[in-house]
């Protein structure tokens, strides 16, 4: 498998939110905002590239309709996303499909 470092290659504290980088895409930013997310693009790789992104995927007008996520998916979400001890078996369930494993670790 490849590997590839990617250090650096992050939002700062000091980027602009990806809302507002969508709205500098979308041509919806003010004046000011366009300027100072122009200056910043020029020395930040990851908001020029999520600008980019936004550029060859555009994003719909339409409005989408949230739906519930179903309470077990939701739970395993939750335990995975707070797991501190990298324990891989709440993970493996996600996998499970009845009494034969679709992938495993």
């Amino acid at each position: 498998m490849f590997s590839i470092k990617m250090n650096g290659f992050h939002k700062s504290v000091n980027c602009p939110s990806s809302e507002k980088l969508l709205a500098f895409q979308n041509g919806d930013a003010t004046a000011a905002e366009r300027d100072k997310i122009f200056v910043h693009l020029r020395f930040c790789e990851f908001c020029a590239s999520e600008v980019e992104l936004y550029a060859h995927y555009p994003q719909a007008d339409e409005q989408i309709e949230k739906s519930d996520i179903p309470a077990p998916l939701f739970e395993l979400a939750e335990a995975l996303l707070s797991n501190k001890y990298k324990d891989t078996s709440l993970l493996k369930k996600l996998f499970e499909t009845g009494d034969s494993k679709v992938h495993s670790f």
